[in-house]
């Protein structure tokens, strides 16, 4: 249905109303003109008749029938449309010389009441209508005389063309002023609907602005009591909406800060696999940029089909789903993906949360920690076994053979030494762990120098057996904030590595520098070298480049995980370089003359 302004509605109302009033008006105003014209035509014509009479009668003298013909005749003649008829009592024509025997044909058709009441003394009015010619005449009857003296009759006819003419004059008259005065009601009705409708107008106009996100817009005032009451509610809502607005505002930021500022990406689509929302932390993931793939299809802005075919299923599946995902590229990444389907109220799907998390680091540690319990259980069985084999080899008879006794002894204590020396490295490993998770490693300013010669009096004896030369090169002054015992175990372990690792003649070069604000201890050697492919998992526990040689010089495969974990006690690193056949360089970085808080790898 179409819909109209309140304007033209009250305009429309406003005119229907004129016209009705007017075409109601002119209606009785021509019922009462015609009225008024028919009363005034019969007061005519009495008053014709009563001068007639007059005319024809004297008191005491009889009727002057000449005279009275005569004045008949010339009211005829002046008088347009008027005809005069005399008649005597009897009914015949009154002539000047006396009673006609003639009667009067239309007399005699016209009824009985003209007669009757005439002779009674009674004027007698009539109106009738021609339908041959379509006029109405007024018939007036007049008595000479009072009852019972009635002398004669005077019968007055007047046709209605001089009345049509006044009353078609009249009619017009009526036509042009109810035109005039509808004209000007109706002008003036618009200029009133539009003064009525301009508040009601600006109220919607205001509303509507409002509607469209204009929550400061000013609400008009109107001097109608209903529109200014309307007017108060809106401003009253105005300000729940402003209110409610905010805290939909605050609410949301908080919402968007939250969901920026978790770890886990989150990725919401809806029915149509259309993203919705990404956080910062899954645009990383998935290396995609928010403000482009927003509103975007999943098949148009995500490559990876295992993730669109997630999103699928978390869309159709009733209950929340969990899978793996490996996202490719220079570094393979496990992601952990757990979807849920967005449900409304009467339970259909319209999208799916999923949430991100990149599992990566926690895979490696589950390997890291599987291998850890491999290697442990290897490294301790071998020895262990070894111990055993030569025990029970003793025990069948070999203990009788003093030279095979001393021997398989020897073994056994020797085994017995790896078992306590994997032991204790350990042990170690666990009480760095432990000082570093507590937080608390007690450090102190200590003098570089003092610290090198404490690692080249135990590392000197080991070095002379093997024809390697130790070099250590520290300025005098140079301190850091250590713990001596513990950064003495990690130089040492790195010394002893490098020495193991060297040829016979080869050198050592052990040096300390200022970079910036920290310290760096560098152990360089001429050794074999380390491939590239074993330097990320070079500080694992257990983890050895070449196993077969490591067991032969009696390493226990712990020594550099040892050395990182005191490093990153003492709030520092450790890192590597080396080349193949060429040697290694191993650096620990630490803060110089001031505390760092103990961080976890």
């Amino acid at each position: 249905m179409p819909r109209t302004r309140l304007v033209w509605h009250l305009f429309a109302g406003w005119c229907a109303l004129v016209l009705a009033v007017c075409a109601a008006c002119y209606w009785l105003a021509s019922v009462e003109v015609a009225k008024m014209a028919s009363q005034s035509e019969f007061l005519r014509l009495r008053e014709v008749a009563r001068s007639l009479e007059r005319v024809g009668t004297a008191e005491g003298k009889p009727l002057d029938r000449k005279r009275l013909v005569e004045h008949a005749s010339e009211l005829e003649t002046s008088t347009v449309g008027l005809r005069v008829e005399l008649f005597e009592p009897d009914r015949q024509v009154m002539t000047a010389d006396g009673p006609s025997s003639a009667i009067d044909p239309a007399f005699s058709e016209a009824d009985e009441t003209l007669l009757e009441e005439s002779l009674q003394g009674e004027i007698f009015t009539s109106s009738r209508y021609d339908a041959g010619t379509g006029q109405r005449t007024q018939v007036v009857a007049v008595p000479f005389g009072t009852h019972p003296n009635v002398r004669g009759l005077i019968r007055l006819t007047s046709d209605s063309r001089q009345i049509d003419q006044s009353l078609s004059q009249s009619h017009r008259r009526m036509l042009l002023g109810f035109f005039v005065v509808s004209i000007a009601a109706i002008i003036g009705g618009y200029v009133l609907s539009r003064r009525a409708s301009r508040p009601v107008e600006e109220l919607a106009s205001a509303v509507q602005r409002l509607a469209a996100g204009s929550p400061d817009e000013l609400i008009p005032s109107a001097e109608i009591l209903e529109l200014s009451e309307l007017s108060d509610a809106i401003e009253v809502i105005q300000g729940q909406l402003k209110e409610r607005g905010l805290v939909i505002g605050r609410q949301g930021t908080q919402q968007e800060a939250v969901l920026a500022s978790m770890i886990e990406g989150v990725l919401a689509v809806d029915s149509h696999q259309r993203i919705l929302f990404l956080n910062r932390a899954a645009a990383e993931l998935l290396l995609l940029e928010p403000l482009f793939v927003l509103r975007k299809p999943m098949q148009e802005a995500v490559r990876n089909p295992d993730l669109r075919r997630f999103v699928l299923r978390s869309i159709d599946c009733k209950d929340p789903i969990e899978d793996d995902m490996i996202l490719r590229g220079d570094h393979d990444r496990t992601i952990r993906l757990r979807g849920t389907a967005l449900r409304d109220s009467r339970g259909g799907a319209t999208g799916a949360v999923i949430v991100l998390n990149d599992v990566t680091h926690f895979r490696r540690l589950e390997n890291m920690r599987s291998d850890f319990v491999s290697n442990v259980s290897h490294e301790l069985k071998t020895p262990v076994a070894s111990i055993k084999g030569f025990v029970e080899t003793l025990q069948d008879g070999a203990i009788n053979n003093p030279e095979d006794a001393q021997r398989f002894l020897t073994i056994v204590a020797k085994q017995a030494d790896r078992l306590e020396s994997i032991i204790e490295d350990l042990l170690a490993l666990s009480r760095i762990e432990q000082t570093e998770g507590a937080r608390d490693l007690p450090l102190e300013t200590t003098r570089l120098v003092d610290l090198f010669e404490a690692v080249q009096a135990d590392c000197d004896p080991r070095a002379i057996d093997r024809s390697i030369v130790l070099e250590f090169r520290c300025e005098s002054e140079m301190t850091a904030n250590i713990n001596p015992p513990l950064l003495e175990q990690a130089v040492i372990n790195l010394v002893d590595n490098a020495i193991k690792y060297s040829d016979t003649g080869r050198k050592v070069f052990v040096s300390a520098d200022r970079v910036g604000h920290d310290v760096v201890i560098r152990v360089q050697d001429e050794g074999c070298g380390i491939e590239q492919s074993h330097l990320p998992r070079l500080f694992e526990r257990f983890y050895r480049v070449d196993k077969a040689r490591s067991r032969t010089l009696g390493g226990t495969g712990l020594g550099l995980s040892i050395v990182k974990h005191i490093v990153q006690a003492h709030g520092g690193r450790v890192g590597v370089e080396s080349q193949s056949r060429i040697g290694s360089t191993f650096s620990i970085y630490l803060p110089s003359a001031r505390r760092f808080s103990p961080k976890m790898d």
